[in-house]
């Protein structure tokens, strides 16, 4: 098995609002420390991005891994990044009568954006949460972000995948293959990346044959 160099990035953005507040989401990071953990059990070396601490916002992300994605085999995007910010990051905090109307503007998609400039070699494997047609919406992702394989986990007003929460969830890959998990661990699930990873790696690198 080759030694390759993952980059693993993890954990929620966060878009202020003034000084005191923020937009963010659940996101807790364990699956990218999981993700991390079976990668480096398998000999690979890791480099880690965790938000917010490496990168607050997600134009600060975007930044960051332009520099550190051209220097990776297998870039991991576990990282619930915001889709939108306030347009105007107040300086004071802000009055509660203020709170009514906040205008908000898209963040850029990182993922995406990373994904047209990745090496042809490169390995991206990217995560999705979806309420509804997993599958469809799943490879729809995939195909936008150019990715070669993702995890899609279902969430909803009962089911939780954050923390150390149990899974459902579907491994797609950009072959059109699919496997779909009732309840699956983390470290589990972690360990599946980390493989199909390695798996996909393989196979961009081998040479291609001559007719």
């Amino acid at each position: 098995m080759k030694r390759l160099r993952f980059l693993v990035v993890s954990g929620p953005t966060r878009e202020p609002l003034d000084p005191v507040r923020y937009l963010s989401n659940y996101s807790t990071g364990v699956m990218g420390d999981r993700v991390a953990q079976a990668a480096q059990k398998r000999g690979h070396e890791v480099t880690r991005v965790r938000c917010p601490e490496d990168a607050e916002t997600a134009r600060e992300l975007l930044a960051k891994l332009k520099k550190l994605v051209p220097r990776c085999d297998v870039f991991v995007m576990a990282a619930a990044v915001c889709d939108v910010r306030p347009v105007t990051v107040r300086s004071e905090k802000t009055k509660k009568t203020a709170l009514k109307r906040i205008r908000l503007v898209r963040n850029p998609d990182v993922l995406a954006t990373l994904g047209r400039t990745k090496k042809k070699a490169q390995v991206f494997f990217g995560f999705a949460l979806e309420s509804k047609d997993l599958l469809r919406n799943g490879f729809r992702k995939l195909d936008s972000k150019k990715l070669e394989a993702i995890l899609v986990q279902r969430v909803s007003s009962k089911i939780s995948p954050f923390g150390e929460a149990r899974l459902e969830a579907m491994l797609l890959t950009s072959d059109r293959r699919y496997r779909h998990f009732d309840s699956i661990n983390k470290q589990q699930a972690a360990e599946l990346v980390v493989r199909e990873a390695e798996d996909c790696a393989a196979h961009a690198l081998r040479p291609k044959k001559i007719a």
